[in-house]
């Protein structure tokens, strides 16, 4: 388990949308991972982040987390899955509240990032898996190549994110988070059934982004 820091922390850092929500999760993980010297790390493939350029020139930031979930649970409490994602076996249990890194406010009009239920949403596990939640439910095209879950019989589910990425920006010496683009130009609340799903922006409006198999298998 990776504890979560405090909401104060995350505002200090302007983790103030989806995209970068999601990307602070996982780097978090890796570190809380990283950070666990009683281990080898390089055995560890729980939690990987890459950088990647596809053949239509298009660069994105790939985040692939394999996460624990209960699966006894999960089958009896009728599907529900927040709850039952369990904690990362190799990672420690707390980071600090000050990263050591500095990020600027989004410089687009963004929608108010959504909250969450810290009764519910306590580990960074949990975290990352509810803003991939609400990136996905977001996206009006479900079968796309920028999110997807797969469950595993044994009782994981693997996150596979690929999310748009400004790779002059981070080349020239920015970090991951104050490099990572917007997806959607407004988010689904997961309690708010009646509202839109957002647009995509025009930066994934590539037909071949998007039309690819659904990765969600059971």
């Amino acid at each position: 388990m990776v504890n979560l820091i405090t909401k104060a922390a995350k505002q200090a850092l302007n983790i103030d949308s989806v995209e970068r929500a999601i990307v602070f999760g996982a780097l978090a993980l890796r570190a809380a991972i990283v950070g666990n010297t009683e281990f080898d790390v390089n055995e560890d493939r729980d939690v990987l982040i890459d950088i990647v350029t596809n053949r239509d020139n298009i660069t994105s930031l790939s985040i692939d987390v394999l996460l624990p979930f209960d699966n006894y649970n999960f089958y009896t409490q009728g599907g529900s899955i927040i709850e039952n994602i369990q904690t990362l076996p190799n990672a420690l249990l707390n980071l600090p509240d000050e990263f050591d890194f500095t990020t600027k406010p989004s410089t687009e009009p963004l929608p108010e990032i959504p909250d969450y239920d810290r009764t519910i949403v306590n580990t960074f596990e949990r975290y990352l898996f509810h803003y991939s939640s609400i990136l996905w439910a977001s996206l009006e095209n479900k079968r796309n190549k920028i999110v997807s879950f797969r469950f595993n019989p044994e009782g994981t589910i693997k996150l596979d994110l690929a999310i748009p990425f400004d790779i002059n920006k981070w080349l020239l010496g920015d970090n991951y988070i104050n490099s990572v683009l917007r997806v959607v130009d407004s988010y689904q609340l997961l309690d708010d059934t009646t509202e839109e799903t957002s647009n995509i922006l025009s930066i994934l409006t590539n037909d071949q982004i998007l039309n690819n198999d659904l990765l969600l298998v059971n």
